[in-house]
């Protein structure tokens, strides 16, 4: 090592130095010592802890982990980081720019730029607060303590994919921060191709609404809930993910088939790219990830997110009855369930029978049902149907499948006050107070509030509320109970951006009775 007169030499180095020598090529691999300035022809180095001693080699390749180099004179420097700033000047490598982030204008932010894997459902969930006391008669008091929903998205990455394996390492980084997050259920594509520099995407349909500000300033004023106005610091921002890569961009305006952009496009994008809107959000719980193999992880991703805006209630055509709309029965799949669940206090302190009290003497059924809306439309609805739901806080009618269906015998006059049918266990099932639909032969329903049922040359039913029109020969009788739900947070599974499946339950609740039936509201 000390003949100046050597062609190569390879040194692995790993506290001590090597002394300086004038060598055509050196290759170097250091632990715990870091290399001074020198005059390279070219320096590619993957950063560390600290120095080798100067030469003068023409060819110089070291590795390095967490230590700064000292400024060196070179014509090609190339620094690969993996979460450690430099100490360079005019190096800005942090491990954001390392796992593909973008800058921001005021500070660097992580953008989600991982596919949702759609062979698992896409869940989001919106939780609500309601405050429930129980009052003497049996009835309820309720009182809403959250206004606007949380809302939170559970994704699924990696469907043994390598381009999700740095999913672990970007949660490991940005785990508890803010972040930008997509919203895959509002995914369009794009419908021609974009070069570099375009202002516009032609993408499929697009909702306007959906495309929004990046956060919510939520707020409460005299026209109601305000908050999802776009401003200079809040734009509307999109995650373009091509076959190439992925990048993003700031939206001016949104039209039906056309993105237009406020300032040009930085890659060009290919036919079927996704576009995606960008909101805040944060992941804050662990997420669960499987490792099959090096390099190719999958798992659920949960993270909060802003509220969505407010849905447009003109899209509801509910029926009311008793100032409570009447809901839908479930639509798919699974057959629909009832549970009987009560309160009960008992103390077994004795060798003879347990002393047992039931402490709520009223009726506690639940209903559980599955709902599929399969269009915009759909979703629309029931985006603004359980918006006014407000979690456990509103009621409403739901045909409860327990009572079977009644046929009707003789046309009935909306004068007459009943209904003459026919079923089986007519006193068993609707002797309490209810309600029922009452389907024609044509299809046209109306709604009433029953009362008891008794046997009087057949079956009676007598009405507590009058008719809209004559009820024909051979209309089905459909009871509804009064219901609300059983819980504040309320999944929605949505299965593409068209497709989404809601499971509900519903607890009944007992007919209002005495002042149970006058509400009190604030001015």
């Amino acid at each position: 090592m000390t003949d100046r007169v050597v062609v190569q030499d390879l040194a692995e180095v790993g506290s001590s130095p090597t002394p300086g020598s004038e060598l055509p090529a050196f290759q170097g691999e250091v632990l715990s010592r870091a290399t001074f300035g020198a005059s390279a022809a070219r320096f590619t180095p993957e950063t560390a802890v600290a120095p080798l001693p100067p030469n003068l080699a023409a060819s110089l390749l070291a590795e390095s982990l967490a230590g700064p180099w000292p400024p060196i004179d070179a014509p090609t420097f190339l620094v690969e980081v993996l979460r450690r700033d430099t100490a360079s000047s005019g190096i800005n490598a942090t491990g954001m720019d390392a796992f593909g982030d973008q800058p921001w204008p005021d500070v660097q932010r992580g953008v989600f730029a991982f596919r949702h894997d759609w062979m698992e459902p896409l869940v989001e969930r919106l939780e609500w607060q309601t405050s429930v006391t129980r009052l003497a008669s049996g009835s309820e008091s309720r009182q809403a303590r959250r206004r606007i929903p949380r809302r939170w998205l559970t994704y699924k990455v990696g469907n043994a994919r390598q381009t999700d394996a740095l999913v672990a390492d970007w949660l490991a980084d940005h785990l508890g921060q803010m972040a930008l997050w997509p919203l895959p259920q509002y995914a369009v594509h794009l419908t021609e191709s974009c070069e570099r520099g375009a202002l516009a995407l032609s993408v499929t349909e697009a909702d306007g609404k959906q495309f929004g500000p990046l956060s919510a300033n939520v707020h409460l004023t005299y026209d109601g809930v305000q908050g999802w106005q776009e401003t200079e610091n809040n734009g509307r921002w999109i995650l373009i993910i091509a076959l190439d890569g992925w990048q993003i961009a700031q939206l001016s305006d949104v039209e039906s088939g056309l993105l237009w952009l406020t300032e040009p496009l930085a890659r060009a994008a290919a036919v079927g790219s996704t576009v995606m809107p960008l909101v805040w959000g944060k992941a804050i719980d662990p997420a669960d990830l499987t490792q099959w193999v090096p390099g190719m992880v999958g798992g659920n991703v949960p993270t909060q997110i802003q509220p969505a805006p407010l849905p447009d209630q003109d899209v509801l055509d509910d029926p009311w009855l008793d100032e409570i709309p009447v809901w839908p029965d479930g639509n798919w799949r699974d057959d629909p369930t009832a549970a009987a669940q009560a309160t009960i206090t008992r103390q077994d302190l004795s060798p003879a029978d347990p002393w047992v009290r039931r402490d709520d003497p009223w009726s506690t059924t639940t209903l559980q049902r599955r709902y599929l809306a399969s269009s915009l439309d759909e979703i629309e609805i029931w985006r603004a149907r359980l918006w006014r739901t407000q979690g456990r806080l509103e009621a409403f009618w739901l045909p409860d499948g327990l009572a079977p269906i009644l046929w009707v015998t003789v046309d009935a006059d909306p004068a007459d006050g009943f209904l003459r049918v026919d079923g089986k266990d007519i006193s068993a099932f609707w002797h309490r107070p209810a309600a029922c639909s009452i389907v024609h032969p044509d299809g046209y329903r109306q709604y009433a509030l029953t009362a008891t049922c008794h046997l009087d040359q057949g079956g009676v039913l007598v009405l507590r509320s009058g008719l809209e029109t004559q009820v024909p020969e051979g209309s089905r009788v459909i009871r509804l109970v009064r219901c609300r739900l059983d819980h504040d947070a309320i999944d929605l599974y949505w299965h593409s951006p068209t497709l989404l499946e809601i499971t509900l339950t519903a607890r009944q609740l007992p007919e209002p009775r005495g002042n149970d039936r006058q509400t009190y509201e604030g001015e």
